[in-house]
């Protein structure tokens, strides 16, 4: 994985989830984005019906409601369309851990073995070669790049925001530092 990030393809993730810990929560909604050159190309979204009421406190947070899930596909069904979106792309997320965590939970299911895929984290990266910044949050990093967003906690416009930000931590790394291949982001990205 020589290839430069910045001329290459990435896949930008975001879940929105029932709660914060994956031993009881459940994904509600995931979506992500295909960066192509530095460029959006593609983007996969759905809302997730955990098979619950979801909690009040997270309607407030994502503004997905009880309704908006009846109907939709449960993670069992998704999981295989993000899987054949991602293709063998490297994946891109702000906390990614948590969304792997998530998202190894139904593949687990699913398929019987953990979910391994390569993927950089956009807040290690951040606090790692931004440490001057007081705040790492998706908000915070969107603000300091001048990075336009919607709404956060929605998981297609996190994900973009998400891709956009990579992009640029991408670029300080490629002209400050000549560095632009996968491993050599990931062990900056450790945290």
């Amino acid at each position: 994985m020589k290839e430069i990030l910045l001329e290459s393809t990435f896949v930008s993730i975001d879940i929105e989830t029932t709660g914060f810990d994956e031993g009881g929560s459940d994904i509600i909604e995931i979506a992500c984005v295909r960066v192509e050159g530095c460029v959006i190309t593609d983007r996969f979204s759905t809302l997730v019906n955990p098979g619950y009421l979801l909690p009040e406190r997270i309607v407030k947070l994502t503004g997905i409601t009880n309704a908006m899930i009846v109907g939709k596909p449960c993670i069992y069904e998704v999981l295989p369309r993000f899987l054949k979106f991602v293709g063998d792309s490297i994946i891109v997320g702000h906390n990614v851990e948590k969304d792997i965590a998530f998202i190894d939970k139904a593949y687990r299911t699913l398929y019987g073995r953990k979910f391994k895929h390569p993927h950089i984290c956009t807040l290690n990266l951040a606090r790692n070669i931004l440490p001057h910044l007081k705040k790492y949050s998706l908000k915070d990093l969107a603000d300091h790049f001048n990075i336009r967003y919607r709404r956060l906690h929605r998981a297609l416009d996190d994900a973009e925001t998400t891709a956009h930000l990579f992009i640029e931590l991408l670029n300080l790394l490629w002209n400050q530092l000549g560095i632009g291949d996968y491993l050599g982001i990931k062990r900056l990205s450790k945290a």
